[in-house]
C-alpha cells in the first residue's frame, strides 16, 4: 500500500527541469500563433475636409486625429499617411490624382476620401436664384456617374485595400433658406454615395450628416468647414466604422477571395 501511494505522487517533469500548466501552455502557444503587428499605410485624398481646412488646432483635420486612434488598436505597430486632399476639388478632378499617385494607393491598405461637397456647392452657386431639388437631383446623377468610375478604378489598382467614402454633411441651413429641403438634398446625395460603393467589395460609407445636425458650434468660422471640435467628430465616427470591420484591415492573409 506504501508503495502505491508513492507511485501516485510521483510527477513526470520534462528534461529541462521546467513545469508549465496546461493554461500557461495555451498561453504562450497563442502568443506564439499570433500574427506580428502591422505597418498601415494610409491615402487620404479629396477635398478641404480631407486636407483638414478650418482645423485651428492645425492637427491635420480627421485625417491627423485618425492616426493615434489607429495606432492605438491592438496589432498595429506603426500608421503611415500620404495625404494628397486640396481645398476645392470636384468629383471630376480626382482621375488625375489617382493617376499621379498610382505607387502609393498600390501599397495602401487603407484608402480615406472625402468628396461631393463642392459638388453640392457648385449647384447652389451656378443656380442661387433659381435652386430646386431637380437640379440637385441631376446633379447627384452625375456625381453618382463619376464616383462610380473613381471607385473601379481605385479597386482595379487595389483589389484588396479598404476604401472609406464619408459622407455628406449640410452646412447650408443658416446660408440657404429659400431651400428648405437641403437636409432632404443631402441625405439622398449621400445615399446615393453609399448605394456606389455597395456594389464593391471592402468599401466603407461613413454617415455624418447626424453629427452636424443643428450643431453651428461644430463649423469653422467660414460656416462651411468643420472646425477642430468637428474633425475630432468625424475621426471617432470613422475609427468606430474601422474597427467594426478591423478584420479587413489588419489580418495579413485576408484577401479578398472568398468575400
Amino acid at each position: 500500500m506504501a508503495l502505491m501511494v508513492l507511485l501516485a505522487g510521483c510527477v513526470a517533469f520534462p528534461a529541462n527541469g521546467s513545469l508549465k500548466r496546461p493554461e500557461e501552455a495555451a498561453a504562450k502557444q497563442q502568443r506564439e500563433s499570433k500574427p506580428p503587428p502591422k505597418d498601415l499605410y494610409v491615402v487620404a485624398f479629396g477635398d478641404s475636409l480631407t486636407e483638414g481646412v478650418g482645423d485651428q488646432e492645425r492637427k491635420g483635420g480627421y485625417v491627423g486625429r485618425l492616426v493615434p486612434l489607429l495606432s492605438a488598436e491592438d496589432g498595429v505597430r506603426t500608421v503611415t499617411v500620404a495625404n494628397f486632399g486640396k481645398r476645392g476639388r470636384r468629383v471630376s478632378e480626382l482621375a488625375p490624382v489617382i493617376d499621379a499617385h498610382h505607387k502609393e494607393l498600390e501599397r495602401a491598405n487603407l484608402i480615406w476620401l472625402t468628396i461631393g461637397g463642392n459638388d453640392v456647392m457648385n449647384v447652389v452657386r451656378s443656380h442661387f436664384f433659381d435652386l430646386s431639388r431637380e437640379r440637385f437631383a441631376q446633379a447627384s446623377e452625375t456625381f453618382a456617374a463619376r464616383l462610380d468610375r473613381l471607385i473601379r478604378s481605385l479597386r482595379t489598382l487595389n483589389p484588396d485595400a479598404v476604401i472609406v467614402l464619408v459622407g455628406l454633411y449640410n452646412p447650408f441651413s443658416s446660408t440657404l433658406p429659400n431651400v428648405p429641403e437641403i437636409n432632404d438634398v443631402i441625405a439622398e446625395w449621400n445615399r446615393t454615395s453609399q448605394a456606389v460603393l455597395s456594389g464593391y467589395p471592402r468599401t466603407v460609407f461613413v454617415e455624418i450628416q447626424d453629427i452636424f445636425a443643428g450643431r453651428d458650434d461644430l463649423l469653422y468660422r467660414d460656416e462651411f468647414h468643420p472646425n477642430a471640435a468637428g474633425y475630432e467628430q468625424i475621426a471617432r465616427r470613422v475609427h468606430q466604422a474601422l474597427r467594426e470591420r478591423k478584420d479587413w484591415w489588419l489580418d495579413r492573409n485576408n484577401r479578398l477571395e472568398g468575400r
